[in-house]
């Protein structure tokens, strides 16, 4: 099982131009399974369709949507959310909207069933977390339990943009120093590690931690030149036999298909 999660960018490259084919073109050579798409706007047009139809029959795959702002809330006049594309059927989903934050984007959380080859029934979650302030993630992290915790003592899987950072990636007082530079330079908040130990005392590993991803090793935004790995792939403790690797994935057209990079997992035996 190939799991892929990745921020398309309200379907725009870097540059503001239309990116469909060219974020098609990346998953595909991923090999991915399931995927797992952050700000989507849907429905979409793109061509004679529509974007993430189009490409979900490009890639030969179903789709399920969850709208975390609706229209007339959106930037673009056009529900907007999280997404997931499954090789395999999409037996249910539903689409939970987490506790909002006066000033902050409502944020939301996909929950999808997927059929396994071997009949198994497989739970995947996408979510996209608040990108100002860790506080507002925390809450939101707080919330997603309740649906979450539905799947306790089961593989599942989480994934997407936590727009979070973790300590991980920043072992040393010079690399913890450089980041908050960095952020200050840009006018932001200093930077804030809570979000991801609150993950792992929920009882998840982070996949490219666990297999041996080197600090910033993953770096997935921005494009070009990323610097900080935002986006993760997350599973529960007792199935880390399962992780056979987690890296960033590496093609020649993903930094021109939007400013997040993917974040590709492997995993086997699902029955580990």
């Amino acid at each position: 099982m190939k799991v892929l999660t990745y921020n398309v960018h309200g379907w725009l490259t870097p540059d503001g131009a239309a990116n469909l084919d060219l974020v098609a073109e990346v998953i595909a050579a991923s090999g991915a399974d399931l995927v797992g798409l952050n700000e989507v706007f849907h429905p979409w047009p793109a061509g004679d369709g529509l974007a993430l139809a189009a490409l979900a029959q490009q890639l030969g795959m179903a789709y399920a949507f969850g709208p975390t702002l609706v229209e007339g809330q959106s930037p673009r006049n056009s529900p907007y959310g999280n997404a997931l594309l499954s090789r395999w059927p999409i037996l249910a989903y539903a689409a939970h909207r987490l506790p909002p934050t006066p000033g902050h984007e409502p944020r939301g959380l996909l929950e999808t069933r997927v059929m396994l080859p071997a009949g198994q029934s497989f739970t995947i979650y996408v979510m996209h977390l608040d990108h100002r302030a860790e506080a507002v993630r925390l809450t939101e992290w707080a919330a997603t339990q309740t649906w979450l915790g539905r799947e306790r003592g089961r593989p599942h899987l989480v994934m997407g943009d936590f727009n979070a950072l973790a300590l991980s990636d920043y072992p040393t007082p010079d690399a913890q120093a450089i980041v908050a530079r960095q952020n200050a330079a840009q006018g932001w908040v200093p930077p804030a590690f809570d979000l991801v130990p609150q993950a792992l005392k929920a009882g998840y590993v982070d996949a490219f931690v666990q297999a041996g991803g080197q600090p910033c090793g993953g770096a997935t935004w921005p494009t070009p030149q990323p610097e900080r790995r935002i986006d993760y792939i997350l599973l529960p403790h007792f199935w880390t036999g399962a992780l056979v690797s987690c890296r960033r994935f590496e093609h020649p057209l993903a930094s021109q298909a939007s400013d997040h990079l993917p974040m590709l997992a492997e995993l086997h035996d699902f029955n580990q």
